[in-house]
């Protein structure tokens, strides 16, 4: 009796083996998902964020409804869009700054890192108003500095809402300069920042960037259907310039007027943001950031639409933009190359 239940023992302990080896081989042999190659649909929002830029930040606006605004922010953060540059409100709109402030709360409790400022947006700086301009960026970096800013700015294109006359350009610099002494005193848990449009980078160049940490840019490839590639110079320049530690893009897409102004065809577009993401990372540039989130305040601007889909650029460029194979834009009937494109990009007021 005992040898037989050895018997059944070590018959037990091989079938329990042989189950061990088969479920062993079933396991080796199954497919291992590439993290690389995921695909996603871009119009159902079942986003990935493999093969993204870590670079690559957003801009986005708040909002009236604050559970809308958290909703983008979520979205952007599950991507890995852990940079989120928020509007800069005009520095007279109280009800809008106010919307931003508790905007930004909220996202920096989500642990987003958030850059900030106000601007003098349609309101024009004079010798006159300039005071009431300075004081209210130095408000406005204490309230930062309290509230968890990852980078305070001075302000946004501000060479298109001087006077010229009372408040030269050149002047305009240099008081920005000098008001950056006095918020580096004050807002000292990041850097403090400055974002020109391209038509002035050589003028900063020149001029030097006083105690402003980082003279950043907005880029575009043009405007109004006239496009060239002034737009890789531009980047060059101010790289050259300031090196790769004190500047970056705080705004890039393919026309100051529109993406459809650039082409209706959304693979074309998702293709030239692709080349511009390439170009700016093989600058050296650490930090690039997409204008802009949604289309509901800049029309057709957005990586998401009307409608609520999302364009092709999310996942074909902004997305993967680390695992895209091609980099040529396609040749557009519509395009216009001129010596000095930017030249005709009108004023955007943000």
């Amino acid at each position: 009796m005992l040898k037989n239940l050895k018997h059944s023992i070590v018959f037990i302990l091989i079938v329990i083996t042989l189950l061990f080896v088969v479920v062993m081989s079933l396991a080796a042999s199954k497919p291992v998902p590439n993290i690389n190659t995921a695909t996603v649909s871009a119009q159902n929002g079942n986003e990935s964020k493999y093969g993204k830029w870590s670079g690559l930040g957003m801009g986005l606006f708040s909002t009236e409804d604050a559970s809308e605004f958290d909703e983008y922010v979520d979205t952007l953060l599950a991507n890995d869009f852990t940079e989120l540059r928020i509007g800069l409100p005009d520095y007279t709109h109280t009800t809008y700054i106010t919307r931003t402030k508790a905007a930004i709360i909220r996202a920096v409790a989500k642990g987003a890192k958030v850059i900030w400022g106000v601007g003098a947006g349609e309101f024009t700086i004079t010798s006159t108003t300039w005071p009431d301009f300075r004081q209210a960026i130095l408000d406005n970096a204490q309230w930062a500095q309290d509230n968890g800013v990852f980078e305070f700015q001075l302000g946004n294109e501000e060479e298109l809402h001087n006077d010229d006359t009372t408040v030269t350009d050149a002047q305009l610099r240099n008081y920005l300069k000098a008001l950056a002494t006095e918020v580096k005193e004050i807002f000292t848990r990041g850097n403090v920042s400055y974002s020109c449009r391209a038509l002035n980078i050589d003028d900063w160049v020149s001029e030097g960037r006083g105690d402003i940490d980082i003279i950043a840019a907005n880029i575009y490839r043009g405007a109004n259907g006239n496009f060239s590639d002034s737009w890789k110079t531009d980047i060059d320049n101010i790289v050259n310039g300031f090196g790769v530690d004190h500047t970056y893009i705080t705004e890039f897409n393919l026309s100051a007027t529109s993406l459809d102004d650039y082409s209706t065809n959304e693979a074309v577009q998702a293709e030239a943001v692709t080349e511009m993401i390439e170009y700016i990372k093989a600058s050296g540039m650490t930090r690039a950031f997409y204008f802009c989130w949604i289309d509901d305040v800049y029309a057709n601007f957005g990586v998401v639409k009307d409608d609520g889909t999302y364009r092709l650029l999310w996942n074909q460029a902004l997305l993967n933009s680390g695992s895209v194979k091609s980099t040529t834009v396609p040749t557009r009937t519509t395009t216009i190359s001129l010596p000095d494109t930017i030249a005709l990009i009108p004023k955007i007021t943000r």
